[in-house]
């Protein structure tokens, strides 16, 4: 008996073995079924025009604002105005006293009249000349009466006269326009406001010596801020989406309950050099003068192109180390289309690239789906 239990014995342990071998294999295949491969969920390009509105800094300037500096030289008599003074255009600022001035302006009207005695005189010379001249031309006519000698002499004369004349009508001229200019001079001792306005800065006081040559302070600064420019710089990605006449809404941090607005006026349609941004002003009219000029201000303005351009999610764009792009569907196959973002819409972001309105990307796309790559789609 015992060697039949032996040899039985061994061949039920393998058989035991390769039954819970089976067993485990069919537990491992239960575990681990196939799993099929997932789809992707894809999108179409769209086209559109929307209008956003972006806040860009801008700040608040005068209408009118001149510096006022004295064209002769000379001592300050009086000065009717002060900080805060608001004046009309031609109102007296400044009057000034410079004895050489008015000393030059006589001695420039004497002259004048100088010249325009020596004019009489001469006109009286050339004058009489013509008429002896012509006198002796009659005389001439009986023959022997007068002698071709003589006759030359006269005609001599009167054009030399009349010669005189000339020089002497440009002299008079010439003393004329300098006394225009000395006038004009006695003029500039009496400093008025070239428009309206209210003076911000006075840097004189009665007694001091100014004069053209200064290269400090001016004696006042006008200002007329009755209407701001509201200057914003545009940036070169919004160049070309700023609508004509368009409106914006601004705040200032000096009253920041309130809201402001103003219509585009003008725009500079260049691009500044050190900034790569347009200058747009907006006209503010500001009678009740809350707003000041200088002030910073948040703007609000309304930005749209002008015509449709492709948008997709901004889960489709995908910028990684070699470029950016998004993951275009055909005949089931992935392509990568390299693109350029634009703005932003909510969800969506504007692309420009090799795209078409309708065609299908991926909504989720990423490096892992390579360019090449056979997908199965939604």
């Amino acid at each position: 008996m015992k060697p039949f239990i032996r040899l039985v014995w061994p061949v039920s342990l393998a058989a035991g073995i390769a039954a819970c071998s089976s067993s485990g294999n069919d537990t491992k295949q239960n575990a681990h079924p196939d799993v099929a491969e997932p789809q992707i969920v894809t999108v179409a390009v769209r086209a559109l025009q929307p209008s956003k509105r972006v806040t860009l800094p801008g700040e608040l300037k005068p209408w009118n604002r001149v510096s006022i500096y004295a064209k002769v030289k000379g001592f300050v008599r009086d000065i009717p105005v002060d900080r805060g003074t608001f004046v009309r255009k031609g109102q007296l600022l400044a009057r000034l006293d410079a004895p050489e001035v008015l000393s030059e302006l006589s001695q420039a009207q004497a002259q004048v009249q100088a010249q325009e005695a020596a004019l009489v005189e001469q006109t009286t010379r050339a004058r009489a000349s013509r008429l002896t001249y012509t006198r002796l031309q009659q005389t001439a006519r009986m023959e022997g009466a007068v002698s071709a000698n003589e006759l030359d002499q006269a005609l001599a004369k009167m054009q030399a006269d009349s010669a005189m004349v000339a020089v002497a009508k440009g002299s008079v001229q010439a003393a004329r326009s300098n006394y225009q200019a000395k006038t004009e001079l006695r003029q500039y001792l009496t400093i008025t406001a070239p428009f309206d306005g209210m003076i911000i800065e006075r840097n004189i006081s009665p007694g001091a010596l100014v004069g053209a040559a200064d290269n400090g302070k001016p004696l006042f600064v006008l200002e007329d801020s009755r209407t701001l420019r509201l200057t914003v710089a545009i940036p070169e990605t919004f160049a070309n989406q700023l609508p004509a006449k368009s409106s914006v809404s601004f705040t200032v941090n000096a009253i920041p309950e309130r809201l402001f607005n103003a219509k585009l006026a003008r725009s500079a349609e260049s691009l500044v050099e050190t900034n790569r941004a347009m200058m747009a002003e907006f006209d503010v009219n500001n009678t009740s003068h809350e707003l000041k000029s200088g002030m910073y201000a948040d703007v609000t303005l309304p930005i749209e192109r002008s015509s449709q351009t492709l948008f997709v999610p901004a889960t489709s764009v995908v910028s990684s180390s070699e470029k950016m792009f998004v993951i275009r569907v055909r005949n089931n196959h992935a392509q990568w289309v390299s693109v350029q973002k634009g703005n932003v819409v909510d969800s969506l972001v504007e692309v420009f690239g090799d795209l078409k309105q309708g065609e299908p990307i991926v909504k989720a796309a990423s490096e892992e789906i390579r360019d090449g790559q056979a997908i199965k789609t939604k």
